[in-house]
């Protein structure tokens, strides 16, 4: 497996979701990179047909064609990433909320151990509701609720974990193609930071299959991958051997002249039915992959390429492949990163360590920030908050955080900065903990 450029690479990070929001209204707040001085999306700005396909990807049932011009005109309006959502709920505070994650720990025929305990997830919540001591009526409207959302659930579908978020206003269902720790938890906030680094490490991602008999087209999110059929969708090499090549070409040249307008016409297609700012893993032989390359128009656009014969590969064959290299191109992902806020190092425009960064996000001041995936500290913070420490205070007046990073992290968030959970070891030298300033 061969990687290019995983800077230009990085497409939105998060999947995408329905809003059963009340009152519904749109979230972009500024989570991620400005394209406009980068090589790296911007998580900001919208792009409706990447959307609308990717919403396509977890509601759609298995087997059935996905139309993408149709769902484009449909969904585009209805869907966000899970990340900007995400950052607008760590807002949201009312009491009660509830918060329900279920993840699909066994296999069972249609999904019969899943459909328990998300029923079993939602009686729950109606304890801890009773418990709580809350109005006998709201809990009712909850349950009712939360009965309408878990009705709506395909569970059929390809995805991983169950979110249900419900308040007096509010309403959210996430279905995700990741493995989330089961919890059912009544606050008066939602439980957000445990989704946000999952979503923080994964990334989507297309697939094309070149190959001599039949072309094939996959969506895939982190390791969830999904075949797409497409009526655009070109033929194999011999189709364009024995539909447009003379027969009078020289055998030796005719083989050539197939392969060049086979990939012309699949850089086209990708070109028209295809976000261009989503990373492509081509996969195929050497030769084929090679003329590719040398054709489209938007070799930025390809993350990976892997070399062989997959055309009559099972979608999971392909998807192993393609999950041996996704902790690789991580790897590469969070060094760029590094490299990116390289000149705030050189000005000195940063600070490091859990206390330093938290002060400098108490001020409003945090920009960037990197976090070691895995990386958790208590604290308490003293003077309103501004300042960290790590052992008991002496301070009359302080607040406990049983875990600082993540408070840290949704401080910055929430004043339109950008946080990033990186590799292990890669910021020993900064004590775990990196954070740009705003000036």
């Amino acid at each position: 497996m061969i990687f290019h450029k995983p800077e230009i690479a990085i497409c939105r990070e998060g999947p995408l979701y329905f809003s059963n929001s009340l009152p519904a209204r749109p979230a972009c707040l500024p989570v991620g990179f400005n394209d406009k001085k980068n090589d790296i999306l911007s998580l900001n700005t919208v792009f409706f047909t990447l959307f609308a396909r990717m919403a396509s990807f977890l509601k759609c049932p298995k087997g059935r064609t996905i139309n993408m011009d149709k769902t484009m005109n449909t969904l585009a309006n209805k869907a966000l990433t899970v990340q900007e959502k995400l950052v607008e709920l760590l807002g949201v505070k009312e009491d009660p909320s509830v918060s329900i994650i279920v993840n699909k720990e066994t296999a069972s025929p249609r999904n019969e151990t899943f459909r328990i305990a998300v029923k079993n997830s939602i009686k729950e919540a109606m304890e801890k509701l009773h418990e709580g001591g809350y109005d006998k009526h709201l809990i009712a409207r909850f349950e009712e609720r939360l009965k309408a959302l878990e009705n709506t659930i395909i569970y059929e579908n390809d995805f991983q974990s169950v979110v249900i978020y419900i308040s007096p206003q509010r309403e959210e269902l996430l279905l995700l193609p990741f493995e989330v720790q089961n919890r059912v938890i009544v606050d008066d906030t939602f439980e957000i930071r445990v989704l946000l680094r999952a979503v923080n490490r994964s990334f989507q991602y297309d697939v094309i299959v070149l190959s001599k008999k039949k072309t094939a087209l996959y969506n895939g999110y982190h390791k969830l991958l999904q075949k797409v059929e497409h009526d655009k969708l070109p033929e194999g090499v011999e189709y364009y051997l024995t539909s447009f090549i003379n027969k009078k070409t020289d055998p030796s040249k005719a083989e050539t002249e197939a392969m060049k307008l086979y990939v012309n016409d699949i850089d086209h297609f990708i070109r028209t039915y295809t976000d261009m700012h989503t990373p492509l893993i081509v996969m195929g032989d050497e030769k084929l992959v090679s003329y590719f390359k040398n054709k489209t128009k938007r070799p930025d656009k390809i993350l990976a390429e892997i070399h062989g014969s997959y055309d009559r590969e099972s979608t999971q064959v392909i998807s192993n492949k393609i999950n041996e290299k996704i902790e690789e191109y991580m790897k590469n992902r969070d060094q760029k990163l590094l490299e990116r806020i390289r000149p705030d190092i050189d000005r000195l425009s940063y600070v490091s360590g859990i206390q330093e960064a938290w002060t400098v996000a108490a001020m409003k001041e945090a920009r960037i920030l990197l976090v070691e995936q895995g990386y958790g500290v208590g604290g308490y913070s003293v003077k309103n908050g501004l300042f960290l420490m790590l052992s008991m205070p002496d301070e009359e007046e302080y607040d406990y955080h049983a875990d600082a990073v993540d408070d840290l992290a949704e401080m910055v968030l929430m004043q339109g900065g950008e946080v990033y959970f990186v590799t292990p070891g890669l910021l020993e030298k900064y004590n775990k903990i990196i954070e740009t300033t705003r000036y």
